[in-house]
């Protein structure tokens, strides 16, 4: 069984990328992953934006969460394969902690940190399982924010392990543990202006949750404890993917009880459209040492009939319940009448016959009866076969153009005619020296040359800038635009194609420091 996890970075523009822009298709991007637990985070959708495409994916059930503070932000879901179903879901990461442990948080209203559809806990009975996108740490008071978050986090896997459960933690952490999980460490030092890499709140939070100082495993170090490069996230801004320089922010870990379970972990760096990567971690099918242990019967399983229906479960949505249009038009029943002209359903209601001639005998003879109703019948259908008859006979009206035709080609000989007059008289008046007379060419070449030489000029003038050359690579360089507010937001510049690299690595393959706007400010 494999479970994994990838912060797709919008769910809805995940198909624009190659491959999936081929297919389209939910079904073929989730089965391409080849897992059986697929966890996503960074969802960037709404409950109403939300397609039958994207909920209902044949072979799989799909559960959201979703930010209920900001439309497009955040947001997680959960696709578990055919037939495996959670016993319960929640999205609440302050559920079950005590009041005494909330008031600690100094995000004063702790409600806040479960209206960012950051989180899907799910209880699949051999294990519980976090699928979790942290916050990161923009601003001093969003670092309360996403520390208080991470508190809540162990708060509650503390507690599970301490009643006798497992537990599986996956997602976007948005924290590096160690300095091999970062491309550039001493660039990191600089920047948050520290002299021990961990001496960040949530570095320290991770290296505090994972062992041998906590209770849980990092299934990729313990599968890779010295791989470098195993980067999970880059910043598709600076092009630092190609060049694979990137960090590690992304994990599967799991409670030390699973170990026997666990098999193998891996990045999967080759899956494309996100500015991350997918991570998963292999579990054996049966145990090792005890073959007639299977996984699949430790958990939880549709079969199960005390398994609850989930409000995050796209399949229990009502609008997705909801019948088509297109049923209302379908072949009726068996036990539902044809739909006919509504003429003729009432000639048949009231009379047996199908034909008319038989409808004028029952009549006739049963004039003493309902001498009304019987002449009614007979106007109906007379007064029907009168109207095909004189909608037949009536000649077919003339469209609006048939008047404007004739008129039309009229007025084109009378212009023919006036135009040939005009002509005719304009060579009477011409002498015949004026026609032997010779044309000087001379000034309206001239004048032409002059056109065409202002002209260019013109031209010239509003032509885009050529694109610069680096000095060190003398390759095109790449344009870009001011993003940051402040005096040069909106300013484009130029700076060399090649991928971002190490500073203190000096290399052809990376970037060099060329730089130039594109513009003079002066001249804009």
């Amino acid at each position: 069984m494999r479970i994994l996890s990838w912060n797709i970075n919008g769910l809805a523009t995940t198909l624009q990328y190659y491959p999936w822009s081929e297919t389209k298709s939910y079904k073929n991007l989730l089965d391409t992953l080849e897992a059986d637990i697929i966890c996503l985070q960074e969802i960037k959708t709404q409950r109403q934006k939300l397609t039958r495409d994207m909920g209902l994916v044949p072979g799989y059930d799909g559960y959201f969460s979703y930010s209920k503070t900001k439309q497009g932000y955040s947001g997680v879901a959960i696709y578990a394969k055919k037939p495996l179903t959670p016993l319960s879901t929640d999205e609440r990461i302050t559920a079950d902690l005590s009041p005494t442990f909330l008031d600690t948080l100094k995000t004063t209203h702790h409600e806040l940190l479960d209206l960012e559809g950051r989180c899907l806990i799910m209880d699949f009975g051999l294990f519980v399982l976090f699928n979790i996108y942290f916050p990161n740490d923009s601003g001093d008071t969003r670092m309360d924010f996403k520390m208080d978050y991470h508190r809540c986090a162990r708060q509650r896997i503390d507690s599970l392990l301490e009643q006798g459960r497992q537990v599986i933690l996956v997602g976007d952490v948005n924290a590096v543990h160690e300095e091999i999980d970062h491309c550039d460490p001493k660039q990191s030092l600089k920047e948050h202006g520290i002299t021990d890499f961990k001496d960040l709140p949530h570095r320290q939070w991770v290296d505090q949750l994972l062992t041998p100082n906590g209770p849980m495993v990092d299934t990729g170090r313990r599968s890779h404890p010295n791989r470098k490069g195993m980067f999970t996230c880059w910043n598709t801004r600076i092009n630092a993917r190609p060049a694979n320089f990137g960090t590690r922010i992304d994990y599967v870990l799991i409670s030390q009880g699973l170990l026997p379970f666990f098999n193998v972990a891996d990045i999967r760096a080759d899956i494309l459209g996100s500015d991350h990567c997918p991570v998963y971690a292999d579990f054996w099918d049966t145990l090792p040492d005890n073959k007639d242990t299977r996984l699949i019967d430790l958990l939880s399983t549709n079969s199960s009939a005390s398994i609850p229906s989930s409000p995050y479960l796209a399949a229990n949505y009502p609008e997705f319940n909801q019948k088509k249009l297109m049923t209302f038009f379908n072949n009726p029943t068996a036990g539902s009448p044809p739909i006919t002209n509504t003429a003729t359903s009432i000639i048949s209601s009231q009379s047996p016959s199908p034909s008319v001639s038989s409808l004028s005998s029952s009549s006739s003879s049963s004039t003493s009866t309902s001498p009304s109703i019987t002449l009614k019948r007979k106007n109906t259908t007379m007064t029907l076969g009168n109207k095909r008859q004189q909608q037949q006979q009536k000649p077919q009206q003339n469209t609006l153009k048939s008047f404007f035709s004739s008129n039309s080609n009229s007025n084109k000989q009378n212009k023919s005619k006036i135009r040939n007059n005009i002509n005719a008289n304009r060579l009477n008046k011409i002498d015949d020296n004026d026609i032997n007379a010779t044309i000087d060419m001379e000034p309206i070449l001239s004048q032409i040359k002059e056109r065409k030489e202002t002209n260019q000029v013109w031209s010239d003038l509003f032509q885009p800038p050529t694109i610069p050359k680096c000095q060190v690579h003398k390759s095109t360089c790449n344009e870009y635009t001011v993003s940051k507010k402040g005096p040069n937001q909106g300013r484009r510049f130029y700076l060399c194609s090649k991928p971002v690299g190490p500073q203190d690595v000096n290399s052809l393959d990376y970037r060099c420091d060329f730089f130039q706007w594109k513009h003079d400010k002066k001249s804009e």
